[in-house]
């Protein structure tokens, strides 16, 4: 794999295998040839992410609509029959055609007399936070081949006036602003979707369930940017570099923390698991060997044992993560068991100034909500902390209202867990003196 940047708008990332390379082991390539094959495009398409894992890579999913919230957009091209040497380009054209963007041309060499089988190719912009945020509307990029154009892929960048039409959730873009500057809170958000081990499958909205609830952070409840540690597909090294390891507190969550003066918010979105010998539950880093929860996931029991030693004004956390082993899809993380429930034992409530929200019962799975690209848990979490779950209209909203609204059993979590997923049981829990403490108040 070879990658190449030219600067922090624009990121060019080539797939380029040689045969030299093939012969390693990294792809498949076609005895010598005598005619040159014709070259031709397999895939031309548009995704938010892609997760790349070495000299392999995960495409996410192809879409042609975009928000003006989303972090960037990729152009993905896969080529058969390749051979000889050959440019590839791409150009990016604004609302009103002009080109907004183009890259340099990168080189795809094969050896004379040689083809590789396939190379894959991408090309991204950023959008928030640089000038394409500010222009909303159908754009196209059009990617060549020795000057010849080979792919075309229009899309729209919608707003939250589109939201409906880019496929958004109302929570995406419905982000609640207030006036509230909270400059000692600090927080960590981890959002682990994708996993090294094909046994563990992804958790398809873990990024995105992370990305939205930092924009909460931030706007709603008024975190610095700068005071939130922000992790997609946590290692077990970055758990340990955050949170500490048994008994030794001491990560970057203490070192942020300025004693007693600090509120402290913690979220997770993705897989957990339970140890079927001791019933205890791990969360699950993204270079966890799904054979040995017990050795290389994170402990649930010492995550809480260190989080209730932080010298924190508060602490908040909220987890959308299942220990039960099973997944969205039912089946189990744990090799020949069935979902069963974990011992947890949380010192952190005991200490009168920590609340824990969780998504479901530690027997239960923890469902997604396809329709939002959500968990189903954090879009109603999201949704009642936008204002929504204030049901006396007092602009003050206390735990006590945001759990009653989320575990709702006509409205809420265990209703849409029912429906969206034939009878599936899914209910909210809630630790800690919360009655009439306030999350927010705007």
């Amino acid at each position: 794999m070879e990658c190449s940047r030219i600067d922090p708008l624009t990121v060019i990332l080539l797939v380029i295998m040689t045969v030299s390379i093939l012969t390693a082991g990294c792809a498949t390539t076609s005895p010598e040839v005598v005619t040159q094959p014709v070259i031709r495009t397999e895939k031309a398409v548009l995704v938010w992410h892609i997760d790349e894992r070495g000299e392999q890579f995960v495409l996410g999913e192809a879409t042609n609509q975009f928000s003006t919230n989303d972090q960037e957009i990729i152009s993905f091209i896969k080529l058969r029959n390749v051979t000889g040497v050959h440019n590839l380009r791409w150009e990016w054209y604004d609302p009103k055609g002009t080109l907004y963007d183009v890259s340099q041309d990168y080189p795809v060499v094969v050896s004379r007399g040689k083809y590789v089988d396939s190379i894959s190719a991408w090309h991204k912009i950023s959008v928030k936070g640089e000038k394409a945020q500010n222009l909303p509307g159908k754009w196209k990029v059009n990617v060549y081949l020795d000057n010849q154009r080979i792919a075309a892929n229009a899309f729209d960048l919608g707003t939250a006036a589109t939201a409906a039409t880019a496929g958004l959730a109302d929570v995406d873009v419905n982000i609640l602003q207030t006036r509230i500057r909270n400059p000692d809170g600090v927080a960590v958000v981890i959002g682990n979707r994708y996993y090294k081990s094909p046994e563990i499958p992804e958790v398809k909205y873990a990024d995105n369930d992370a990305r939205v609830v930092k924009e909460y952070l931030v706007k709603t409840l008024g975190y610095k940017e700068t005071n939130i540690i922000f992790k997609l597909d946590a290692t077990k090294a970055e758990f340990e570099q955050i949170f500490g390891i048994k008994g030794n507190p001491e990560g970057r969550l203490n070192e942020y923390i300025k004693p007693g003066k600090s509120d402290v918010f913690i979220y997770y979105s993705g897989h957990g698991a339970p140890d079927p010998n001791t019933r205890k539950g791990y969360f699950i880093p993204s270079d966890c060997d799904s054979s040995r929860y017990s050795l290389n996931g994170y402990p649930l029991d010492v995550f809480y044992e260190n989080v209730s030693k932080l010298e924190a004004k508060s602490i908040t956390i909220v987890l959308d993560a299942c220990f039960s082993g099973a997944t969205n899809s039912g089946k189990s993380l744990v090799s020949n068991a069935s979902p069963f429930g974990i011992r947890v034992d949380n010192p952190t409530v005991a200490k009168g100034n920590t609340v824990c929200l969780t998504s479901s019962e530690g027997d239960q799975i923890s469902s997604w909500y396809d329709d939002k690209r959500h968990g189903l848990f954090t879009y109603f979490f999201l949704k009642g902390l936008g204002g929504v779950a204030d049901k006396d209209g007092n602009n003050k909203l206390t735990y006590e209202e945001l759990y009653a609204y989320i575990s709702d059993n006509t409205e809420g979590v265990p209703y849409w867990a029912r429906r969206l997923h034939e009878g599936r049981k899914q209910t909210p829990t809630i630790q800690g003196v919360y009655a009439n403490k306030i999350i927010l108040e705007y």
